[in-house]
Order: structure tokens, then sequence, then C-alpha cells
């Protein structure tokens, strides 16, 4: 039996696509939004219940203060990190070991992006036919996501 390579010999398309492509480009319009349009960030990531609660006669709308200001640029500061580690790390290497740690901690910011949402409204996280557009980008590409690192990391599609 040959000895296991340190180095990922083969990518499956879909991951490649995934991670080199669309989730570092994901990231950045992330950042873009958390920066410069935090009110359609936080519409477009918060549950829809949770959402419609600072509902006014103006329509919804979560007031920005000072400190929520503050956390939206440090979460769009992560989304830039995440661009860079997935859109340039990953292109840097092919050793294993480099690969399956960063899709391991993704994965651990992908369970906590979920559970934040769970956190905020538990019954709207499950009801997956009642999610609007913004929920399903947002919900349906993260747990795709998580599901796409989880199959990477055991081992599926890959030699």
């Amino acid at each position: 039996m040959a000895p296991k390579s340190p180095f990922i010999t083969r990518i499956a398309l879909i991951y490649k696509i995934w991670f080199l492509y669309f989730e570092p480009v994901a990231a950045l319009g992330g950042t873009y939004l958390c920066i410069f349009n935090p009110d359609r960030f936080l519409s477009g990531t918060m549950p829809l219940p949770a959402y419609l609660s600072f509902a006014t006669s103006s329509g919804p709308s979560v007031p920005i203060t000072p400190l929520l200001r503050m956390m939206l640029i440090n979460i769009g500061a992560l989304y830039a990190l995440f661009a860079i580690v997935e859109g340039v790390v990953l292109r840097l290497t092919k050793e294993k070991s480099v690969w399956l740690a960063v899709l391991a901690a993704m994965l651990v910011c992908d369970a906590g992006h979920l559970y934040a949402a769970f956190e905020i409204a538990p019954q709207r996280v499950w009801q997956v036919g009642a999610w609007n557009s913004d929920e399903w980008i947002n919900y349906g590409t993260l747990t795709f996501g998580a599901a796409l690192r989880a199959a990477f990391m055991l081992g599926v599609g890959r030699p």
C-alpha cells in the first residue's frame, strides 16, 4: 500500500468553484454591505421576524447605533479575511493539512452564523418553506457551503 500523500492531488470542480471563487466573492460582497450599506446587510442576514420587529411607520429598519456600526465594520473585516483565506491562501497550497485546517475553521464559523440565526428566531430557522429570498440566499448558501466543507473534510470527491 502506497503511503498517503500530504498533498491534495485532485480537487473536485464543485469544491474549486465554491471555495476558490464563489465564497470569496460573496464574502467581499458581505464586506461591502457591512461597511457601506449596513441596513441592507442586516435585512439580508437577520431572520425576517426578527428584522420586522424593528418596523416603524417608515418601514422596517434596524437603528444603526455607534456600537452596532462598530460591530458591522468588524464583521466586514472578518468577511474580508474569509475572502483572502479562501480566495488566496487555498490557491497557494495543495497541502491537505492546510486545506483541512482552513475548512474546519470556516465550518466553525458556519455553525456560529447558523446558531446566531437560531438564537434570534428559532422557529424561523426550521420554516424553510416560509423563507424569503434573502433567507434562502443567506441560510441556503450557508448550509450548502457547510455541507461542502464537511464533505471535503470527510474525503468525498477527492482521492
